[in-house]
């Protein structure tokens, strides 16, 4: 089990170290908010039970982080149960969008574990639920979603709906996200926001930019880094990620747009 810290907070770790200053369990007073830890046993065996991790996975439950965190309520206040599962290489890169977006009084209506839903996206989504980790296809197709990886992540699904045409009709998923279908009319809690802030920590890909479906709750890796990420080692992985944003970072300080630098980015 481990505590994240700000580049701040860890560099007084380092000091108050070498002083002898620190026993052991402290922590200092700046320590953030986000806590980290790796998923349990007991907890992953709560995933399968409740339909959120199957026998077959992408990746293997060790390599999973629980992410807790405090984030700011559509009712003007700070609530300090927010909880997602990420892939362990991206939690620390994670747990800066959520420090940005309390920061920046971002609100979000709730961020609960797909285990509370059993699963079903769909039920998560009327719940206007964030989430990340779920182990499960893409939306009416049969390829695995970026999801199942915990490197995808849906940011407040009434606010930011997905959209598809069936027969020529067009179906808004959660339906109560018919009143945001117009992107003009900005509101909180509405994506376009904060795609930088995804992007900039490593969540380039927003499902606003697709044609057929839409997706707006929706960021995500490139599925061939999502994949490179699953097969590599924990801390090979986590080094991969971490110059992926290195690399993004430097991409968008020279000028290039955000597409560019996705396109650009190397596999």
């Amino acid at each position: 089990m481990f505590r994240r810290f700000s580049s701040l907070g860890r560099q007084a770790v380092v000091i108050a170290a070498a002083a002898g200053l620190l026993t052991s369990g402290a922590s200092p007073a700046n320590a953030d908010s986000n806590r980290i830890t790796p998923v349990s046993r007991e907890s992953c065996a709560d995933m399968r039970l409740h339909k959120t991790l199957r026998v077959d996975s992408a990746v293997e439950c060790q390599r999973l982080a629980l992410l807790k965190f405090d984030y700011f309520g559509f009712d003007g206040k700070v609530h300090n149960d927010g909880e997602l599962v990420v892939l362990d290489a991206a939690a620390d890169h994670v747990a800066d969008i959520f420090d940005a977006l309390l920061k920046m009084h971002f609100p979000i209506k709730q961020a609960r574990l797909l285990n509370h839903y059993d699963g079903d996206d769909d039920a998560s989504m009327a719940d206007n639920n964030t989430s990340a980790f779920n182990d499960r296809m893409v939306s009416g197709g049969s390829s695995i979603s970026v999801h199942a990886y915990g490197l995808a992540i849906d940011l407040n699904p009434i606010q930011n709906p997905f959209l598809q045409k069936q027969n020529g009709v067009l179906e808004v998923s959660p339906k109560a996200g018919e009143r945001y279908l117009n992107r003009a009319d900005v509101r909180p809690g509405m994506a376009e926001a904060v795609v930088d802030l995804f992007a900039e920590n490593g969540f380039p890909i927003w499902g606003g930019d697709w044609k057929s479906p839409i997706d707006y709750q929706h960021f995500q890796v490139r599925r061939d880094l999502a994949r490179r990420l699953a097969e590599s080692p924990g801390a090979n992985a986590k080094a991969i990620f971490d110059m992926q944003v290195e690399q993004y970072r430097r991409c968008r300080h020279a000028g290039r747009s955000r597409r560019a630098c996705i396109a650009g980015a190397p596999t």
